[in-house]
């Protein structure tokens, strides 16, 4: 069973970037295991800088985020979808990001990892209200990017869908198709790498 670990980044459940990413994951077919993070409905606090991670080589605030690190350490296949908010992802997901510092802290500092160093797969589900400039999503992603590198995943591919203000992806069926197909590509990608 290959293990999806599902990240919400929107403080809207059940919107444009969490539809478009249920369609990835119906391309991925029935035979995944999925285990969904809603940043904004968790108890997830920002990171404090208080710098205990480069010395006990975990994050000792005691929150969601301790559930969060075994999800990520189990993943096979990490999706991390949001909406864009000024050119970058939600606070509720930066929030998350910004906690993964223990990872890389326990990686590199510690050399006693938090999650374990197998490869995984990333892929980011972007979505944007305006029409689509051709930089639109590029922070977004550079983003989404390095925090995939963080948790030893390689940002394998992204969907991005603009002007969803006016054009909401539920009913965008050609958008949906294209989730659908790269979701199956992942999962190809996963089982022939």
């Amino acid at each position: 069973m290959i293990k999806i670990a599902a990240i919400h980044g929107s403080p809207r459940k059940n919107q444009n970037s969490d539809t478009l990413m249920a369609a990835v994951i119906e391309g991925m077919g029935e035979k995944v295991q999925i285990s969904h993070i809603y940043t904004a409905l968790e108890d997830i606090r920002p990171c404090t800088a208080c710098n205990a991670c480069f010395k006990e080589g975990k994050c000792i605030i005691k929150d969601f985020m301790q559930e969060a690190y075994k999800i990520l350490d189990e993943a096979d296949i990490v999706i991390t979808a949001t909406p864009v908010f000024f050119h970058s992802v939600t606070a509720q997901l930066k929030a998350f990001i910004d906690r993964t510092q223990a990872v890389w802290a326990s990686k590199y500092v510690i050399d006693n990892s938090v999650i374990s160093r197998k490869r995984r797969l990333g892929f980011a589900v972007c979505t944007g209200g305006p029409p689509e400039e051709k930089s639109y999503f590029d922070c977004t992603l550079k983003v989404l990017d390095i925090f995939h590198k963080c948790i030893n995943a390689k940002l394998a591919g992204s969907i991005t869908a603009a002007d969803v203000d006016r054009h909401q992806i539920k009913d965008r069926e050609d958008i949906l198709n294209q989730a659908r197909q790269e979701g199956k590509k992942l999962i190809d990608m996963y089982k022939n790498k």
